[in-house]
């Protein structure tokens, strides 16, 4: 829930930050990579028992912990140089990631997983206009990261409550009385 929303804090603040502040959005974008990192590996810890997805949340916690310390570590005008594929290749990788969890809630007792499955494919399309388009630079650059973070924070947000509901069901599912079963044998 914290990850999606500080992605769409960081998609507001693109459409009203002026083009002067793209190494502040880039900060905010190493700081988001790396606590978000940190949240989906603490999620997946605390949670591989009680969810058979909790590999996805793993990977993708370590893939964005790496990945924000590797860009940490590089001098912060080039990494503001080259945000645009940094950040569609960030985009493409979660939309994928989410595309794959979206389907695996079809089969489950979550209503509404088509939503999570719409925002990721308007994700997925925004990462690849990132990649294709990049010319446009300025203010183009930030209207396609605002909508990327827009749209990967709704899905982020709406997975939250999904989760939640279902850890609602599985806790209301667990709390029924434990009747002992007598075995009967025949003679």
């Amino acid at each position: 829930m914290l990850v999606g929303i500080l992605s769409i804090g960081a998609g507001i603040g693109c459409f009203v930050t002026p083009l002067g502040s793209l190494t502040a959005l880039t900060i905010f974008f190493l700081v988001l990579l790396i606590v978000g990192g940190l949240f989906n590996i603490f999620f997946a810890a605390t949670n591989r028992w009680n969810n058979a997805l909790w590999g996805w949340s793993l990977a993708r916690g370590i893939v964005e912990l790496l990945f924000g310390i590797w860009l940490a570590l590089i001098p912060l005008p080039f990494v503001t140089t080259i945000l645009v594929y940094m950040i569609g290749l960030w985009m493409l990788f979660h939309s994928i990631l989410g595309i794959c969890e979206s389907c695996a809630f079809s089969g489950g007792p979550v209503q509404g997983w088509g939503w999570l499955l719409a925002c990721n494919i308007l994700s997925l399309i925004s990462a690849f206009l990132f990649l294709t388009l990049p010319a446009f630079g300025g203010a183009f650059l930030l209207a396609y990261v605002g909508l990327s973070f827009l749209f990967y924070g709704v899905f982020r947000i709406a997975l939250a409550f999904h989760l939640r509901k279902i850890d609602h069901a599985a806790r209301r599912f667990g709390d029924g009385p434990i009747v002992d079963a007598e075995v009967i044998e025949e003679e």
